[in-house]
């Protein structure tokens, strides 16, 4: 009875999200590899032509950003430790009235200036909303729809993975011991038959990745549903109304301070820092902003580690700091969720196995559906 229902269940749900799941994992697998891509297809701008012997401070950079971006407000500073890499000035303007059917108007401004550390010449400029890896991305996300309506089709087909997971867990329990040995690995002889290859493929394959399959599905469901969030943290033992509990910024008496300075005092806390960033002040309002800056770094405690900092946009004093020790378990995890989705977590080793289970999940639907048609057609052949 209960594989009865597991069947139809595995069967619909199969049906009904299969188109998804196939494009927004087959786009997944691609974008697990967004530094590497972009690192290559812009190296001219993100690696400087020659190392010097003395940075110039940010604001200085900030001030050729600006030039080469006039009338546009930066938004954001990210100085990569790697004395190689470029000082990049992002540009971001939400569209607080995007259509319904394409990424691209999501933004009305998201670009990135690249300016060489040492010499503060603009490298160049990338505009994201028609960078082709930014596109696969809403595509995986998104599936190319305003953000509001395609991530609730995405989330509800990765509900649907989760589900179906289970259901294919309890269709490949075997009944007995010899039954078993031949759902363990795959017995194909010369003579063997691609539909039976198809078959052993979707079930012997989804026995040795489902794991995997409910792992990424977990973490993705984050960005989709609240109570989903709310519920990894109790799971892990934490309130949710407690986590990155932070400060509101105070109105205070303007004092002089530079950007550069800020960064300073937060890289010098930490020896082996990685890269460092900082929210720029809005020049269009009068009052107290909260400047964040994030200082990541890797000390290989199984996180993705990084100290956050609240500075007063008026007077730049630190009014809050959450380093990676002092942060909860369900702080932790909820920092790291996106770099263990995307495989990013522990480098090439864990992007390998994120690509090579977001391909599997997407050749799922493809196989189940052949499986399926097969049996309609068998079951429609006449008997003579």
């Amino acid at each position: 009875m209960i594989k009865k229902i597991a069947s139809w269940l595995h069967l619909w749900l199969g049906l009904v999200s299969g188109l998804v799941v196939f494009i927004s994992l087959f786009a997944a697998a691609i974008f697990v590899w967004q530094e590497e891509w972009t690192n290559a297809w812009h190296h001219d701008k993100i690696y400087v032509p020659a190392v010097g012997k003395k940075e110039i401070s940010i604001d200085s950079l900030l001030v050729q950003a600006q030039r080469a971006e006039p009338n546009k407000d930066i938004t954001y500073v990210t100085r990569p430790h790697d004395p190689e890499k470029a000082i990049v000035f992002d540009v971001v303007k939400p569209n607080p009235d995007p259509v319904w059917y394409y990424y691209h108007s999501a933004y009305l401004l998201n670009e990135q200036i690249y300016v060489d550390r040492y010499t503060g010449k603009v490298l160049g400029i990338i505009d994201n909303r028609s960078e082709l890896i930014w596109q696969i991305y809403a595509l995986h996300t998104s599936l190319l729809l305003k953000y509001e309506i395609g991530h609730y089709i995405v989330g509800a087909a990765t509900m649907i993975i989760f589900i179906m997971t289970v259901t294919g867990i309890i269709l490949w329990w075997p009944k007995n011991k010899a039954a078993l040995k031949q759902r363990l690995w795959f017995r194909w002889k010369s003579t063997t038959r691609w539909r039976r290859k198809n078959y052993d493929l979707h079930n012997i394959g989804g026995m040795y990745t489902w794991i995997f399959i409910l792992f990424f599905a977990a973490t993705g469901l984050v960005w989709t549903f609240d109570w989903w969030e709310k519920g990894i943290y109790r799971l892990l033992g934490e309130t949710p109304e407690k986590m990155f509990a932070e400060p509101k910024v105070k109105e205070e008496t303007v004092h002089a301070y530079t950007y550069e300075s800020l960064l300073k005092t937060a890289t010098d806390r930490v020896p082996g820092w990685i890269s460092a960033g900082l929210t720029l002040r809005e020049a269009k309002t009068d009052s107290a902003q909260s400047l964040f800056c994030v200082v990541r770094y890797n000390t290989h405690s199984a996180w993705d580690e990084w100290d956050e900092h609240l500075y007063n946009s008026k007077s730049g004093r630190r009014y809050y700091s959450m380093t990676q020790s002092q942060k909860l378990v369900g702080e932790k995890w909820r920092t790291s969720n996106y770099a263990m989705h995307t495989g990013s977590i522990y480098g090439i080793p864990t992007k390998i196995l994120a690509t090579l289970v977001a391909l599997f999940c997407a050749f799922l639907p493809v196989s189940g559906f052949l499986i399926w048609w097969g049996r309609k057609r068998k079951a429609r052949k006449p008997a003579y």
